[in-house]
């Protein structure tokens, strides 16, 4: 932004490994602030998880967060975090590239979720770049993790300019690879206990139905009429069927279009724009019901969050008619998204 100096948080290259490796867990373990005169942001590089979204001069935050940030590791619940290398299930965790199988962790049932137990979300990312209102996190993953090929590096940045939060993901790999990042935090703007009182509208003509494991069927079904109808603003069902991904768009859009709206019960709204062709809505049912500290926000139980996360369809690999995930060498994947938060 205009008037502030780029604030680089790299170790200079001259002190030794250890050092650097005590000096960058040291910056790492602390939470980043980023703020406009309207809204503040937290980050944790665990994860590079969005853990907090307050409106300048309030306390009350509008995504889950816990007061101790280790609880974002010992709470599995991928709260802020961002989930990847492919967000999402994949049937029994295979997936082909080039006639040859890959196995990812199967961490639900038979299924990948989330890519397993080690993925982006449980990863300590290395802070690039911040600046007052921005921050720019990377993680490495090697050839062979999480069961999928190529050495990948992926960026996410974080921006805040006036009402308006921005989630820039971008990724690279050096073989042909899949790739389907996604932001999974979990929403209560009006500080209620669930998110009953809230309503949604989703930008979307088209949801994919899914079998007893959470799996897309393959098939494309129209909302009109459905139970996940929300192309006119309705209360957000609490139910666990809602779990499911909204058809956005055929293929990644070019520029960041209206996706989401959520408003609380307080009339605070939350307007999502995103290039992803994908949102996934899930309710919260199975959200743990624990006696954890919380940071500014209801305490954690079933349905206390919404999640709304761009992304590509769910489990493309193994349906061709679906926006496929492939990233190859030479190329970028990208996918940008605005999050613009009104008070009541």
């Amino acid at each position: 932004m205009p008037g502030h100096a780029a604030h680089l948080v790299k170790t200079p290259a001259c002190v030794p490994d250890v050092i650097r490796a005590i000096l960058a867990a040291m910056t790492n373990q602390q939470s980043i602030t980023i703020s406009s005169d309207t809204l503040c942001a937290t980050i944790l590089p665990q994860g590079a998880a969005l853990v907090g979204v307050r409106f300048a001069g309030q306390t009350r935050n509008l995504v889950i967060g816990f007061a101790d940030p280790a609880d974002h590791t010992k709470v599995p619940i991928c709260a802020g975090s961002l989930v990847g290398p492919i967000a999402n299930r994949v049937q029994d965790g295979r997936v082909t590239l080039d006639g040859q199988t890959y196995q990812m962790p199967q961490n639900e049932n038979t299924n990948c979720l989330h890519s397993g137990p080690d993925g982006l979300h449980t990863r300590l990312w290395q802070i690039e770049l911040q600046t007052p209102e921005s921050v720019t996190l990377s993680c490495a993953l090697a050839d062979g993790m999480n069961g999928l090929p190529g050495n990948r590096q992926i960026l996410a940045r974080y921006s805040v300019e006036a009402d308006t939060l921005t989630l820039t993901i971008t990724a690279t790999t050096d073989r042909a690879t899949p790739m389907n990042v996604a932001a999974h935090p979990y929403w209560n703007l009006d500080g209620t206990p669930d998110v009953g009182g809230h309503r949604i509208a989703v930008n979307a003509t088209q949801y994919l139905p899914t079998d007893p494991q959470g799996l897309p069927t393959g098939e494309r079904h129209i909302t009109r009429g459905s139970e996940f109808d929300f192309e006119t603003e309705k209360p957000v069902p609490l139910s666990p069927a809602l779990d499911v991904n909204f058809c956005l768009a055929s293929a990644p859009l070019a520029t960041p279009t209206h996706a989401a709206t959520l408003t609380g019960s307080d009339g605070t709204r939350l307007d999502i724009a995103t290039t992803a062709p994908g949102l996934q809505v899930y309710a919260g049912a199975s959200l743990p019901d624990l006696a954890v500290e919380m940071a500014d926000c209801p305490p954690l139980k079933p349905y206390s969050g919404i999640a709304l996360e761009p992304q590509h369809w769910p489990d493309a690999p193994h349906h061709d008619h679906f926006p496929q995930i492939t990233l190859v060498p030479g190329q970028t994947y990208a996918q940008s998204t605005h999050f613009r938060l009104t008070p009541p």
